[in-house]
């Protein structure tokens, strides 16, 4: 016989491990593990039993429930680690852009000090041929270099005041081809220690991966199951079972988004109607990249209440259906990769776009799911968070700020491109961090609207689309690189 009903809330959890997106409604306190999961045993006894079909049904919600918890936590060290890998290869990237910048830099000072040296050369021979004082031409011959001689011609001390000029000259050339060298010689050195840094980076973060996809998989396989008998309690399908939970994890995550969003704007744009005045309250983003800024200016407008440009989301989910694809088999856990990320793109900032913009990113992403994650990637065939994020916008025409997460968000910080997450529309970027700013940004994705997003997960999961998870690590702030602010 089966253990007495345990009281069991409703909650939601979503299920996504390895290669699919599902969703479902859970039967359990936000935490709680239950004592057993259920056996096949257990499902086909309660079965013909109503009461207890439906104990077993919110058994075995609640056990998904603890399945995913400890899915999404493994998931966020599995990002944390690809960001920590991401930041370190910025660094390398950057030390290389330095070194190639003073390396051109260089060049071009070494042919200025070569011709103004060879200015100073023909001076030598002109003047001992007018009898220059002390000049001669076998400086030209005891001079090991241009710099030699420009030490000999400065020793002399019958230099007219235009010898003087192109001697000096010739001087501040070599002096900064001097310093060029020395810059170049410390540049070569950061470059060495950040590409050390980018491999030990890389290496600990696929160390990561392949550690957390070893208890991914054996999740993933627990799952599969939980979601057989469900359907085998209900009389569906496995595939009917997985759109119906994805729905009802959609909703949930647009129900917290929208309460997490009051709770962000909550003070920060609050304003009420007053006699013979209004008050407008505008919330921009500040300049840590986390909390808000407030401003208020009298209106000349006397008769209309105070309005606030902040409000948190009403809308109701979308009528967008989930995916009901049959769950695939396990993927197995990726071998170690070297990618390095992209160079940022330089491509000059657009003006905001017509809302079609965000719709052809939005598409451009789906097009990759079911695409493998990799460190780095930026596309065709293997993909990492910020580099889905980055060549979706870019197929539009819009730059991104570059391949990383932190440098996407302070770059539509930057331009202005920033708006609350309860005016959060689809096609905006959202953004997860590790400690409510952007210095913590370790995870982002596009908002295809209805709670649902479009991600490169991680390692074994690759591009997905899916409900929006653990909306507390969401910044209170979306990127909208597209459309009006």
């Amino acid at each position: 016989m089966k253990k007495p009903a345990r009281s069991l809330a409703c909650g939601i959890a979503t299920v996504s491990l390895l290669g699919i997106g599902l969703s479902v409604g859970i039967a359990g306190p936000a935490g709680a593990t239950p004592a057993a999961a259920p056996s096949w045993a257990d499902v086909q006894a309660a079965k013909a039993d109503q009461a207890e079909k439906q104990q077993t049904v919110d058994e075995l919600a609640s056990r998904l429930s603890s399945l995913q918890d400890d899915a999404d936590a493994a998931g966020i060290v599995v990002q944390q680690a690809g960001q920590t890998y991401a930041l370190a290869a910025s660094k390398q990237q950057e030390a290389q852009s330095t070194l190639d910048d003073l390396t051109a830099q260089a060049k071009r000072a070494k042919t200025a000090a070569d011709e103004s040296a060879g200015q100073v050369a023909a001076l030598v021979v002109e003047l001992s041929r007018t009898g220059g004082g002390d000049l001669s031409t076998s400086m030209l011959v005891d001079s090991a270099d241009a710099k030699d001689l420009l030490y000999q011609v400065g020793t002399m001390s019958h230099l007219s005041e235009r010898s003087a000029t192109v001697l000096a000259q010739a001087k501040a050339d070599q002096k900064t081809v001097d310093s060029l060298a020395a810059q170049k010689s410390q540049a070569a050195k950061a470059l060495t220690k950040a590409t050390d840094a980018t491999k030990t980076a890389l290496d600990s973060a696929n160390d990561t991966a392949a550690a957390a996809n070893g208890k991914l998989a054996a999740g993933q396989e627990q799952q599969d199951e939980v979601l057989e008998q469900l359907a085998y309690l209900k009389g569906t399908t496995v595939a009917t079972e997985s759109a119906y939970y994805t729905e009802q994890r959609a909703k949930q995550a647009e129900a917290e988004l929208a309460a997490q969003a009051t709770t962000d704007d909550g003070g920060a744009s609050s304003g009420g109607a007053t006699t013979g005045s209004t008050t407008t309250t505008t919330t921009k983003p500040s300049t840590s990249g986390g909390g808000t800024t407030t401003t208020t200016k009298p209106s000349t407008t006397t008769t209309k209440p105070s309005t606030t440009t902040t409000k948190p989301s009403t809308t109701s989910p979308t009528t967008s259906k989930p995916a009901t694809t049959t769950p695939v088999a396990p993927a197995k856990p990726s071998t170690p990769v070297t990618t390095t990320p992209s160079k940022p793109v330089t491509t000059t900032p657009t003006a905001p776009s017509t809302p079609s913009k965000a719709a052809g990113a939005i598409a451009y992403a789906r097009a990759q799911l079911g695409k493998a994650y990799v460190l780095g990637g930026a596309g065709p065939n293997t993909w990492d968070c910020s580099g889905l994020v980055m060549m979706a916008y870019n197929s539009q025409g819009i730059a991104t700020g570059g391949h990383n997460v932190v440098w996407q968000y302070n770059y539509f910080k930057s331009i202005g491109r920033l708006v609350p997450l309860s005016q959060r529309q689809a096609g905006d970027i959202l953004f997860y961090s590790s400690n409510g700013t952007a210095s913590g940004g370790y995870h982002d994705s596009i908002y295809t609207g209805g709670g649902m997003m479009v991600e490169a997960a991680r390692p074994g999961v690759g591009v997905v689309e899916r409900a929006v998870w653990t909306p507390s690590q969401l910044l209170p702030y979306v990127a909208r690189p597209s459309g009006s602010l």
